[in-house]
């Protein structure tokens, strides 16, 4: 980020981000190795270090925050390098003060403005970047310097997850917050004491209608307390147009590959037909994107994109590929759903690729292969389903991992009630959050 805003309120907020309270600890599934190998496989393109490998690699996060979600990921791969980029300096000393105490060697977090990340950050060295929520949270300038040193840090094939609030699904959130933002600005206290203050005074004017309330209450018993703050009161907040954020993307050399998140994984199983129909005849990718999420009436993307030139897979090395590719079960097979609910309905697929596929996950993470004597084309099917049901979710080769079981006690002592992850052989697992014991 840029230096501080001295213009902004409070007086420490960074660029108009809130800056004097630290953002909630978390770690996002959708971004680890694991997940991105996957869908890029689906896609047809080769991974960065191989899916279904324990390749040494390079990971940097663009707005850690504390550096939680590269800690776990830093423990749970001993093969790879893991830097963490934060404009907070409390966030900073957090992180590194946990990764010293655990004895991690493959992490280094470094507090930076973003601008100055990209003139002392060397280029080319990353196989993945990772940026969560940033890019809707602050100015327009700053989110060209995130795309320019996510650009900047990619080795051509290496792939850029950004997770960004867009519209039109936050429309008719866009009025509340800056009403929010507003009755806040100025208030005393913490940021979340600024934040509460300034929603019962939103609520006792009855401007807004219930399903505004409908939606920030839902979310209030969900989520961290903490996190509503790092929402809603940034001076910059702006939901954004897909289109936008793929063309700003190509200008840095970076093409779509798809979503982190296996919701859209498969058209035919996510989107009617009418939609389908429609989009086929929309030859502009970037006006594309925008009419699917006017369709969907989406309000978040976790969008995967890579840095030109990457490698196409053939047909036959992308079967080969997803083969080798290993997944975790998220419940046993006698507790499996086998339908997935999805913008187009709900999906059913009570089949024997399926269970043959939960069958042999039942010990522990495979390969699909292992999963035996059913064809290929049905095993991609059944997959592709029990991905966007949650009933699988993928996973790395074993490996040894000598340090979970200090990083989980360094987690305990932090903060228990909103750690989401924990340290596998196979990589990191989700987890819900205040569920994590040693």
């Amino acid at each position: 980020m840029a230096p501080h805003d001295t213009t902004a309120s409070p007086s420490d907020s960074i660029d108009g981000y809130v800056g004097d309270s630290l953002y909630p600890s978390s770690f996002h599934a959708s971004f680890a190795p694991p997940n991105i190998d996957a869908m890029l496989a689906h896609a047809g393109i080769a991974s960065p270090r191989g899916l279904g490998t324990r390749s040494p690699f390079t990971m940097v996060d663009i707005g850690c925050g504390d550096g939680i979600g590269l800690i776990l990921n830093a423990a749970a791969h001993p093969e790879g390098h893991f830097i963490g980029i934060d404009g907070n300096p409390n966030h900073v000393a957090r992180g590194a003060a946990m990764a010293a105490e655990i004895g991690l060697d493959n992490i280094e977090l470094h507090h930076q403005y973003f601008d100055a990340a990209l003139a002392a950050q060397a280029g080319g060295a990353a196989d993945y970047v990772q940026c969560q929520g940033v890019l809707a949270w602050v100015s327009e300038t700053n989110r060209g310097h995130v795309l320019d040193l996510a650009a900047h840090m990619l080795k051509p094939g290496g792939v850029l997850a950004v997770g960004y609030n867009c519209l039109p699904g936050w429309t008719p959130m866009v009025a509340f917050q800056q009403m929010l933002w507003t009755l806040a600005d100025g208030l005393p206290g913490t940021p979340t004491q600024r934040f509460e203050t300034a929603l019962e005074q939103l609520r006792a004017t009855g401007i807004f209608e219930a399903g505004h309330w409908e939606w920030i209450d839902e979310m209030r018993g969900r989520l961290p307390t903490d996190y509503f703050a790092h929402e809603y009161l940034n001076r910059h907040w702006t939901p954004l147009w897909s289109g936008a954020v793929l063309e700003a993307a190509a200008e840095r050399e970076l093409a779509l590959a798809g979503q982190a998140r296996p919701n859209r994984l498969r058209a035919d199983f996510a989107l009617k037909a009418a939609w389908r129909d429609t989009l086929s005849t929309i030859a502009n990718p970037a006006a594309r994107e925008c009419a699917l999420d006017l369709l969907t009436r989406n309000w978040f993307r976790t969008d995967l994109f890579v840095k030109q030139p990457y490698a196409r897979l053939s047909a036959t090395e992308q079967a080969k590929a997803r083969m080798q590719g290993w997944w975790s079960a998220a419940r046993p097979l006698g507790e499996a759903s086998f339908e997935a609910r999805t913008a187009a309905g709900t999906i059913r697929f009570d089949n024997d690729a399926a269970h043959a596929i939960l069958r042999a996950l039942e010990n522990g993470p495979q390969p699909l292969s292992a999963a035996a004597d059913i064809g290929e084309a049905d095993l991609f099917n059944a997959l592709d389903a029990l991905f966007m049901a949650g009933e699988v979710v993928p996973a790395d080769p074993p490996a040894d991992v000598p340090l979970a079981a200090a990083t989980h006690a360094a987690l305990l002592r932090l903060d228990a009630a909103t750690i989401n992850g924990a340290v596998s052989r196979h990589g990191v697992i989700g987890i819900p959050r205040g569920s994590l014991r040693l």
